[in-house]
């Protein structure tokens, strides 16, 4: 890359819209790239959570699921109607129930703090958005970014009819920049149904919905398309610059509407926004978490309050982005290339080419990952069939909880 190319690395963001100041549009002048944490793309050794002071885990449970949506096949037609709602103001006024704006409160907690001009009274830090996606009798649970709610001494959130209530922080994952909150049940909110990302499709009709540039614009929406289906960037987290999958769309995103709802034409959430590539020259592409991998973490969030991440020890490439020179040589077209073993007992070699994982079929690092985090826990063994020297092999590996 040379000095005139872009790079699109984006960098963190201690929690997202900093509230109004007394300084007339300051805000409008801060360009901000929020930090989506995301899923390692090239390795399984993931990053442990140290934790944010203060969650606490449901007991029961509850929130772990979220609402799935029924007969989802993914994809427009060319008229692009909605198969639930006559209009899209329709479906708009619909969901706007589920989406909330996330307001981030910081006191001093020491000196530093004190000299760094925080106030010893909880005051509005930053804010952001969120969705409701799940409800019972006693609760209501909240899905947002990490981003949003770091560093909070407490937390509000401002429901779309603008009054707001005290919000518990469940559990956080800065690796994904996903966060769970819970606040009190009510009859003035609904949760919203989660859509199938993994059937997306590039030319879809998007809706972002959220809280640009804070409360001020509360219950926001915007239009675009999926612009990629599955994008492969580059994202700053606390274990470092790690490649995320995201879904990448054209629908304004601006600073606020992290944690807020991207939803397809039928009012069901296909992705959480998170990210936004700001620079000169730059128009129209934004990022969100896909609805699936959000689905995972919010199950590990609400019944851990962190994620307990197996690591099976390697670092991997997927075979598709290999040379196609080298390809020939591989012996398959698609699976997982084991370029480091960091776990010299783990039972797999370098060079090896992971194609299934107890007998599930693996294409790429996605595949891997998804299967671990839905089936298996540190301790667990798993069967990987690889192709080692030219031949098919099965290597047993008891996976460890990352450090």
């Amino acid at each position: 890359m040379n000095s005139n190319d872009f790079n699109p690395t984006s960098q963190r963001q201690q929690n997202d819209t900093p509230p109004p100041s007394s300084k007339k549009s300051g805000w409008l002048r801060t360009i901000i790239i929020a930090l989506i944490a995301g899923l390692i793309g090239g390795s399984i050794a993931f990053f442990a959570i140290s934790g944010i002071s203060n969650f606490t885990s449901s007991g029961n449970h509850s929130g772990a699921n979220v609402n799935v949506a029924e007969n989802e096949k993914g994809g427009n037609v060319l008229d692009q109607k909605s198969k639930s709602y006559p209009s899209i103001n329709a479906m708009i006024k619909d969901k706007s129930p589920s989406i909330v704006g996330v307001v981030n409160e910081q006191k001093a907690e020491n000196i530093e703090d004190l000299l760094r001009g925080k106030s010893t009274d909880a005051q509005p830090s930053g804010i952001g958005s969120g969705v409701i996606y799940q409800r019972n009798k006693k609760e209501a649970f909240i899905v947002t970014n990490n981003h949003v709610i770091d560093g909070a001494s407490s937390i509000k959130v401002q429901l779309h009819n603008s009054k707001q209530v005290n919000a518990e922080l469940v559990g956080t994952d800065p690796l994904t920049d996903i966060a769970v909150l819970k606040i009190k049940n009510r009859n003035d909110i609904k949760a919203i149904d989660f859509a199938d990302s993994s059937k997306v499709k590039t030319g879809d009709s998007v809706f972002a919905m959220g809280n640009p540039l804070g409360l001020e614009f509360a219950n926001t929406v915007t239009s675009g398309i999926i612009s990629a289906s599955e994008r492969t960037i580059d994202a700053e987290t606390p274990a470092g610059t790690n490649k995320v999958t995201v879904l990448q769309t054209d629908a304004a995103i601006n600073p606020g509407n992290s944690g807020g709802a991207l939803v397809d034409v039928n009012g069901n959430l296909v992705g959480i926004n998170s990210m936004k590539i700001s620079a000169p020259h730059v128009e129209g592409i934004g990022f969100a978490i896909p609805s699936n991998e959000v689905k995972l973490v919010i199950e590990q969030l609400v019944k851990h309050g962190e994620v307990k991440r197996p690591s099976i020890g390697i670092g991997m490439i997927n075979v598709t982005d290999i040379p196609a020179s080298y390809q020939k040589q591989l012996h398959t077209d698609s699976g997982v290339y084991v370029a480091e073993v960091q776990r010299s007992q783990s039972g797999l070699k370098r060079g090896d080419i992971i194609t299934k994982i107890d007998d599930q079929k693996v294409e790429n690092d996605s595949d891997l990952r998804s299967y671990l985090y839905k089936n298996k826990q540190p301790g667990d063994s798993v069967k990987f069939t690889v192709i080692r020297n030219g031949q098919s092999e099965n290597v047993n590996v008891t996976l460890v909880e990352s450090q």
